[in-house]
């Protein structure tokens, strides 16, 4: 296959679309396109196109009513160019561009002019982002793409006495963190690290981001090393909200040591909480996301009003075909 859209965020997340050399494919809400997201309520009928043509692949907007953007920046229904790494950005999901290694080089040239004409359309300060290469592959590279495109900012809270290369990660990610407990304090021999991987906004974070991602899902994926979150709260705001109900006290005032950071425990722990016990553990969560029971899914846990969602991610989507999702 020429070209993948890998959805990285929104319902469809682990799906994805491929697009062979000479095919236009059209993505929206309703039967108008090739592929369909009627869950998605943002998307219009036909949203945008992509065109592979050769060596080349570009974008273009179908006159959508919430807009299409690549990278950040709006288009319009002029094709735009995009390359191997490009986010597009339609409704809820975020599409994020795969060529395989055979193409890269083929496109590299012809695909310069086409991002100095873009430019123009980028907002003050607006940094276009460039592909994250990675030595991941299969699950892992899938659970890498989920986690560095996500739309809201990403954390991680990850169990430092797990192996002896987790501080090492933290420390060279040069990504900002937060111990939840006192070292010296009562919960000796347990060292949950707050850390904060944001939204990877310039090249330097991303750098950062990519780092201590790969690392993790290299060496600890599937090993309950710890669990990644999203939330628009802050790091300190973040890490007084683990402290209030990772570590409590029993009736007799012995310490009492919640390990929450631990995804096999997370994930058989939530769905046997009240609503009330749910809304604790949540507060300014938007979503857990997490190692699964099985190593082909991951896990996608959100509040709804009537109780816990739990998505389960296919790792090992196969591309879809034309008029799935209708």
């Amino acid at each position: 296959m020429a070209v993948v859209l890998f959805i990285a965020t929104g319902s469809n997340v682990g799906q994805q679309i491929s697009i062979d050399a000479g095919q236009i494919v059209r993505i929206g809400r309703t039967s108008r396109s090739d592929y369909a997201f009627p869950n998605d309520s943002y998307l219009s009928g036909a949203h945008f196109e992509v065109n592979c043509n050769g060596a080349d692949c570009a974008v273009r907007d179908l006159g959508s009513s919430n807009g299409t953007f690549v990278n950040g920046a709006r288009i319009d229904q002029t094709a735009v160019g995009v390359k191997d790494g490009d986010q597009i950005s339609a409704g809820e999901m975020t599409f994020l561009v795969q060529i395989s290694a055979g193409e890269l080089q083929s496109t590299a040239q012809s695909l310069v002019a086409s991002a100095e004409r873009t430019a123009r359309m980028h907002a003050a300060g607006f940094e276009p982002r460039q592909p994250v290469q990675t030595v991941l592959a299969g699950e892992r590279k899938r659970v890498h793409d989920i986690l560095m495109y996500q739309t809201a900012p990403l954390f991680a809270v990850v169990d430092a006495t797990r192996d002896s290369s987790l501080p090492q990660l933290v420390e060279t990610s040069a990504l900002r963190s937060q111990p939840l407990f006192e070292p010296a304090g009562e919960a000796t021999g347990h060292a949950p690290v707050l850390v904060e991987l944001g939204q990877a906004s310039s090249e330097n974070e991303r750098r950062g981001v990519h780092a201590f991602l790969e690392g993790f899902l290299l060496g600890g994926w599937g090993k309950s090393w710890g669990i990644f979150f999203t939330s628009i709260e802050s790091l300190d705001a973040m890490a007084a909200h683990f402290r209030r109900f990772l570590l409590t006290h029993a009736g007799d005032e012995r310490p009492l040591h919640l390990r929450l950071y631990d995804p096999s425990i997370l994930r058989a722990f939530l769905p046997a909480c009240e609503p009330k016990e749910i809304a604790a553990i949540f507060g300014p969560v938007v979503s857990y996301l997490i190692e699964s029971d099985r190593p082909e899914t991951m896990l996608a846990i959100s509040r709804g009003a009537d109780g816990l969602i739990i998505t389960r991610v296919s790792l090992t989507e196969q591309p879809m075909q034309a008029g799935a999702g209708q």
